[in-house]
């Protein structure tokens, strides 16, 4: 998996801009448990469960394991969600299994909601459990804070320790850390695929972990087939739909629509589901590239002279062509493949060094030889002031 080369004074940077930025405005996907009661159900399939078709793959794979989702918790009380979520856990203390804000309800059901009568809505792998972690009750209190990193990375070994074989991440933090890092190595040591948001928190900052090494990163992907490059605050692997969704609430049987850039992570994490049930033999790196091997390009018109779109990575993630498409054996994504977007990154002081190590080696030279002759001229006028 490809990656921007990011470093320590970036992320400092971010963290500096994390304090004295104000939070930008989010539209939840909804707002309180009183909120989603009366929700009516909404019949017909959102564009982005269409532009999937998941349904194809389903006679081979309905993706049956275990799907983290860090985020808000994941209501078991919702009609889609019936028997498929876990108590999960609450970092704060206590189980998962109730999400008052909703988000991380309407990111789970995007993965693995039942099919029900009367809607044509359905998760891409109905086959999946949810091991939800409840990272905040309120993305937006977190958002800006430095204490985002280090819950991050206490969410993602939570989810590894309860079996998860895929994590989706749709929070995201401006700034990493050493603790973020070593989880989500653990994490793929383990060999639990992390699928995150490649979308940056706000405009101009780094989006992690999907900068780090291992990590799937989706970029999301609006109804035209295209991705607003300044959205991302993370070079993506791949694009999956995120606007204009339609998912569940966390109470009765109803739906919303949402349209958070972060809500890419939900298919990406289901189509890899998908392939880690069909494919059990192939480790989460494989998955990864087989994705990727199989991604759609984008629909959206290119600009005069690019044949391809960076800011979708390798395309827009296809689960039927990931589960059937390709010999497992046959797929490998070099680090070439897709286009290179650029990203924000420390200035390489290597140049400076250099140049000062350089100096250094003139003026010394410069001793070395001058020395000499001063002292010569030093004597003589010494000699001739005794004359």
């Amino acid at each position: 998996m490809r990656r921007a080369r990011l470093v320590a004074a970036a992320s400092t940077l971010a963290v500096v801009a994390s304090v004295l930025l104000p939070a930008a405005s989010a539209t939840p996907a909804v707002a309180s448990c009183a909120a989603t009661a009366g929700s009516p159900v909404i019949e017909a399939p959102s564009w982005g469960q269409q532009r999937m078709g998941a349904e194809r793959a389903w006679p081979r794979s309905t993706g049956d394991v275990v799907v983290a989702v860090l985020d808000t918790g994941v209501s078991a009380a919702s009609a889609s969600l019936q028997g498929v979520v876990l108590p999960g856990t609450d970092l704060a203390g206590g189980t998962g299994d109730v999400d008052c804000y909703g988000r991380g309800t309407f990111v789970a059901s995007l993965i693995a909601g039942q099919p029900l009568e009367g809607t044509a809505f359905a998760g891409i792998a109905p086959g999946a459990t949810i091991l939800p972690v409840r990272i905040t009750n309120d993305p937006d209190d977190l958002m800006f804070t430095s204490e985002l990193p280090a819950l991050l990375a206490r969410g993602i070994t939570a989810a590894v320790e309860g079996g998860a074989r895929v994590i989706a991440m749709p929070l995201t933090s401006s700034s990493s850390s050493a603790e973020l890092e070593q989880a989500v190595q653990a994490a793929v040591a383990a060999d639990v695929l992390v699928v995150a948001a490649a979308s940056a928190p706000t405009t101009d900052a780094l989006a992690f972990p999907a900068s780090l090494d291992g990590v799937l990163s989706v970029a999301p992907l609006d109804e035209d087939g295209g991705t607003d490059p300044a959205q991302l605050g993370a070079v993506p692997d791949l694009a999956a739909p995120s606007g204009g969704l339609v998912g569940a609430v966390p109470d009765g049987a109803g739906h919303v629509t949402g349209a958070e850039a972060d809500l890419s992570v939900a298919y990406a994490a289901g189509a890899a589901a998908l392939v880690r049930a069909e494919r059990p033999e192939l480790t989460a790196a494989e998955v990864a590239d087989r994705l990727m091997a199989t991604a759609d390009p984008s629909t959206a018109p290119l600009a005069e002279g690019m044949t391809s779109d960076p800011s979708i990575g390798h395309g827009v993630v296809d689960p039927v062509a990931a589960v059937s498409r390709l010999d497992p054996d046959s797929v490998a994504v070099a680090s070439g493949d897709a286009p290179v977007l650029d990203m924000p990154a420390e200035p390489d002081e290597r140049p400076i060094d250099l140049a000062l190590l350089i100096g250094i080696g003139l003026l010394a030279a410069a001793v070395a030889v001058l020395g000499p002759v001063l002292g010569i001229v030093s004597v003589r006028r010494r000699r001739a002031g005794e004359a």
